[in-house]
């Protein structure tokens, strides 16, 4: 994919492609898919659009020839979640999240999360998982005396390095009771298998004074730009008109990668409907030869004490010049 300057993603007209999600999970196995992260036809090995996400059993894989319409291929990593595909030359990375919360221990402090690297040529068969990082070595994994978490790991190359981008401790929202990412962290490495040194102060954290992350950063997508780094941000944050919590769908910008501003809103969460809940995570590319950005984004209905789960299915924002 070719970079693009951070500029071009400041004045884009987004809207909804459908208003109903164009993929969703069994609503009575595995109601919940999330955490999405694609290929455009012009970075697969078969131009075809692939996309992997999470469901409870784990990393599932779909492939489209529009973009528009999914079919599910099969599962790649069995409780695995959080994917996220990097291509460097023809090799194909995928990070992916582990963790033991199926675990029978009732401590949460001994629960732990790990981040796996695997490989591929043709995105059907993966090499076995490496640990590149566990939560027990992140000083800042845990938030408010909660269990030591690391998800929703990314990569980019940066100043001859490989910079992980990841989630670190678990905020529970104190109405609906979700879990999302506290903070952002990173580390670098000059290997993509590592070791990777872990940076001391996080990327961004939650503000208890700020508008839109007073409650937890949530998950940021980073966005590598030819002159810049750009994080699409789904933080959550209390909403008093509602008097709930929410999340809205945040354009950043930065100069190193580290210290980001805030650019504008995206998107955000409709009143009603099957993403009435929260934006819980999304991944976007610039599709060149139609001038336009899809972003693919996972969200749920608001929770309802009488149904048992929430649903949450993925949904597709394309971005337009104004």
């Amino acid at each position: 994919m070719r970079f693009v300057p951070v500029h071009s993603l400041d004045n884009l007209y987004w809207y909804s492609f459908n208003d109903e999600p164009i993929a969703t999970g069994n609503p009575y196995i595995t109601p919940r898919l999330s955490d999405p992260s694609f290929l455009l036809p012009d970075e697969s090995p078969d131009a075809l659009w692939h996309l992997f996400a999470h469901t409870w059993k784990g990393v599932e894989h779909y492939t489209s020839t529009s973009g528009l319409e999914w079919k599910r291929e099969h599962i790649v990593f069995l409780q695995g979640s959080s994917p996220f595909i990097y291509k460097e030359g023809s090799v194909y990375y995928m990070l992916f999240e582990t963790h033991s919360r199926l675990s029978r221990s009732r401590d949460e402090s001994s629960d732990s999360s790990r981040i796996m690297l695997s490989s591929s040529s043709d995105l059907a068969l993966w090499s076995e998982p490496r640990k590149i990082l566990d939560s027990a070595d992140v000083p800042l994994s845990s938030w408010r005396g909660g269990r030591r978490w690391v998800t929703r790991p990314q990569l980019i190359q940066w100043a001859g390095r490989y910079r992980l981008y990841f989630g670190a401790g678990e905020a529970r929202m104190y109405d609906s009771r979700e879990r999302t990412p506290a903070r952002l962290m990173a580390a670098e490495s000059y290997y993509i298998e590592g070791p990777y040194d872990i940076s001391d102060t996080p990327v961004m954290e939650p503000d208890p004074e700020g508008e839109y992350r007073n409650l937890a950063i949530g998950s940021v997508r980073i966005l590598p730009c030819s002159d810049a780094v750009a994080a699409i941000c789904c933080p959550r944050f209390y909403n008093e008109d509602r008097r709930r919590s929410e999340s809205v769908m945040i354009l950043s910008a930065s100069e190193d990668g580290l210290s980001f501003s805030d650019i504008g809103i995206m998107h955000s969460t409709p009143q009603e409907g099957w993403s009435s809940g929260y934006i819980t995570s999304c991944d976007l590319k610039y599709k060149e030869n139609e001038d336009t950005w899809y972003c693919y984004y996972a969200a749920d209905g608001y929770p309802d004490r009488r149904i048992p789960f929430r649903m949450e299915s993925l949904g597709l924002l394309l971005g337009k010049k104004r």
